[in-house]
């Protein structure tokens, strides 16, 4: 029985891109925040990465409103940031392989909403559907964020592959989903549930088709 995947979805940060440079910059408006004496809450981290919305706007969605110099300062950095991004040296032939296999891709990533035009920046070539936190309004693992991609495809969970570099987020939250997913851990051994390149996922769609 054919078993080749209908649709291989990636994470983005950690999985596809890194950065060259980490400034934190919300985490900088969320310390000064504090200072000011806002009371960190536990869902600030879901809020700015689920609001489809410009910094300024994010931030005052969290009651936070920073001085101009401070918001020239985080657009200063997330500028910085998002110059400093490259794509891991197993993406390109990894994406390409597919792509010539005609098997349909997706990025789904938490983030919040500047970071993701690295998509169009650094892969411009690839016809990833997007399933991106800010526009879907939930984040990995929130079954709704999953629940996005199987609307959107039509597709049956079980034939949709997810890879990614978070254990919780990229391999248990699809695999409870009913995903089939791999663990992208580049610093270890691979393991039965993980891989440690990219690469590998074009020996899995081929073994998944034998």
């Amino acid at each position: 029985m054919n078993t080749s995947p209908a649709l291989i979805v990636f994470d983005l940060y950690g999985t596809l891109v890194q950065f060259g440079i980490k400034h934190h910059p919300f985490r900088k408006i969320l310390l000064w925040a504090r200072e000011q004496g806002r009371s960190p809450q536990p869902n600030d981290a879901r809020r700015l990465m689920t609001a489809d919305k410009d910094c300024a706007e994010m931030l005052a969605t969290l009651g936070i409103f920073p001085p101009a110099n401070m918001l020239a300062q985080l657009h200063q950095e997330i500028q910085e940031e998002l110059a400093s991004l490259t794509l891991f040296d197993d993406v390109l032939p990894t994406l390409d392989a597919l792509a010539n296999q005609e098997i349909p891709l997706a990025i789904c990533s938490n983030l919040a909403k500047p970071y993701g035009v690295v998509i169009d920046k650094l892969l411009p070539q690839f016809n990833f559907a997007r399933h991106l936190s800010y526009e879907i309004g939930a984040i990995k693992p929130d079954r709704e964020i999953y629940e996005s991609i199987v609307t959107g495809t039509g597709l049956a969970p079980e034939q949709i592959i997810f890879i990614g570099d978070t254990s919780l987020a990229d391999y248990e939250g699809p695999i409870q989903f009913g995903f089939r997913a791999k663990h992208l851990v580049r610093s270890q051994p691979p393991g039965r549930n993980s891989i440690t390149s990219l690469t590998e996922v074009r020996l899995l769609t081929n073994q998944m088709a034998q």
